[in-house]
């Protein structure tokens, strides 16, 4: 009975095996400034879609759409971005927990408009945290990221700037199919 109990709670939360879809996203809220002047105030909100497959256990890759909205309070309308990413994501601890802890890391490219002109991005990002599986199925997710951005849209005359920020996201993920 004991044995049986204890293979039955091993595989109640492993959701993080090879063959699984992992089916979510993320979203995000920051506010901030990026200069000294009360111009420079502003405020993001971010929703990232994804799918990915789990090529191995605890090892997922998939797409990322990144949607992301800026208001700066001098402006009139805000700017807003979107970037296709590729993704890999690994869960750092033994499948059968009820909490473990992600690493995540993408790179992407897609376009910014602001004050009607558009001009492309490129993107890169590290998020990690606890994923918190509320059934085995399903968790929810706090990740702590780093986020660089640049391309056309961040070059001033003849320099290439880049967007560099940290900030907290929550999600949610939904664990599919396998064995």
């Amino acid at each position: 009975m004991a044995a049986f109990l204890l293979v039955a709670s091993s595989s109640m939360y492993a959701q993080i095996n090879k063959g699984n879809w992992l089916v979510g996203g993320n979203v995000g809220f920051e506010s901030g400034k990026t200069g000294d002047f009360d111009e420079s105030k502003y405020t993001t909100f971010t929703i990232a879609p994804n799918a990915g497959y789990f090529f191995i256990d605890q090892l997922a890759a998939g797409l990322r759409l990144d949607v992301t909205s800026t208001k700066y309070k001098e402006a009139d309308d805000p700017s807003s971005s979107f970037a296709l990413a590729p993704f890999v994501r690994y869960y750092f601890l033994d499948p059968a927990q009820k909490v473990n802890i992600f690493g995540d890391a993408s790179f992407g490219f897609g376009s910014e408009k602001e004050d009607g002109e558009s001009a492309s991005i490129n993107e890169y990002s590290i998020m990690a945290g606890p994923a918190i599986f509320l059934s085995p199925n399903t968790a929810l997710e706090f990740g702590l990221y780093y986020k660089s951005r640049g391309g056309e849209a961040y070059k001033f005359g003849d320099d290439q700037e880049r967007w560099n920020r940290f900030g907290l996201q929550i999600g949610f993920q939904i664990h599919l199919g396998g064995k």
